[in-house]
């Protein structure tokens, strides 16, 4: 890689990059099936529709090489969402992803200090997220961020010998 950390940018997306949103999606799930619960084939399936349909869920923020010479320029992905129950003060992190040739150089880092920072700023106090067990990459990264255990660990529907488990970080 011939970037450093501070030759990223991370961006909101907007409804209307709902392309750019898809495309970073299926190449996550084609790269690292085994980390989401969904597969390339179920999202490749997806409508123009389903996609935009994400937007209503939360925000999605990408990281963008500043260098186009990565090829790619979309090297990481981290959703916020709320469910229709979650309180105002709080939100969920969803499918964090880095691509492969940019990863152990602060681009997950980056990416989540800086979309924490935001919904610091904005009033959230609370943040949870699901991480699928063996995922041990993950756990290191949000464990650093000071991510811990609610102790809710659910087996998955589809593979009952997995489970998934639910980390909490105060922003307070």
């Amino acid at each position: 890689m011939t970037g450093s950390p501070t030759s990223f940018r991370v961006e909101v997306l907007t409804e209307d990059a709902w392309r750019r949103l898809r495309d970073i999606r299926l190449t996550a799930l084609d790269a690292d099936p085994t980390v989401f619960l969904s597969s390339h084939e179920t999202e490749a399936a997806f409508a123009e529709e389903q996609w935009r349909q994400e937007f209503a869920r939360g925000e999605w923020h990408v990281m963008r090489a500043a260098d186009q010479g990565l090829g790619q320029p979309d090297v990481g992905l981290l959703g916020v969402t709320r469910l229709p129950t979650t309180p105002s003060w709080g939100c969920y992190l969803e499918y964090l992803w880095v691509a492969p040739r940019v990863r152990r150089h602060g681009v997950a880092s980056n990416l989540l200090r800086t979309v924490l920072d935001q919904l610091r700023d904005s009033g959230v106090h609370t943040v949870w997220l699901y991480i699928l067990d063996g995922n041990a990459p993950a756990m290191r990264l949000y464990q650093r961020f000071g991510f811990q255990s609610t102790y809710n660990v659910q087996p998955l529907p589809g593979d009952p010998t997995r489970s998934e488990e639910r980390l909490r970080l105060r922003l307070d």
